[in-house]
């Protein structure tokens, strides 16, 4: 089995233990049969949660406990503060040619801020797309 069939289900299984749910109620809020929950679950069975499942699953959690810090944690941009609301909308009105440059030079204002250099800014970046499973 793939690393990345190993962590579906780990993940799957650790939301699982989170949502303190028995299987057969698992099964029913993702809208699946216990027997397909049951295989994902399962060491020795290939089948795995798909993307848009694991997705439905945190999202669950987080309507059940919104201080879930696993789903809070994946969904983070799903729910940005006021202060952050705010910079995106004003930043859209921005015309692109002069919020291109503007953006640049606030993120380096934000990464000199948080201590790293740009070097461990580009360093991070390839990193956080390996974790995603995107090629850059």
């Amino acid at each position: 089995m793939a690393t990345n069939e190993t962590d579906t289900k780990q993940e799957f299984r650790e939301l699982l233990a989170e949502s303190k749910w028995s299987q057969a109620e698992a099964s029913r809020q993702l809208g699946m049969t216990p027997s397909a929950l049951s295989q994902i679950v399962r060491d020795n069975s290939p089948v795995r949660p798909s993307a848009v499942t694991l997705r439905l699953f945190k999202l669950l959690l987080l309507r059940e406990n919104p201080d879930s810090a696993t789903a809070r944690k994946t969904h983070r941009m799903a729910f940005p503060e006021q202060w952050e609301r705010d910079l995106v909308e004003e930043l859209r009105e921005v015309p692109p040619m002069v919020r291109e440059p503007l953006v640049r030079g606030f993120r380096a204002l934000v990464r000199t801020a948080a201590g790293r250099s740009d070097k461990q800014a580009k360093a991070a970046k390839p990193a956080k797309a390996a974790k995603r499973g995107k090629k850059r």
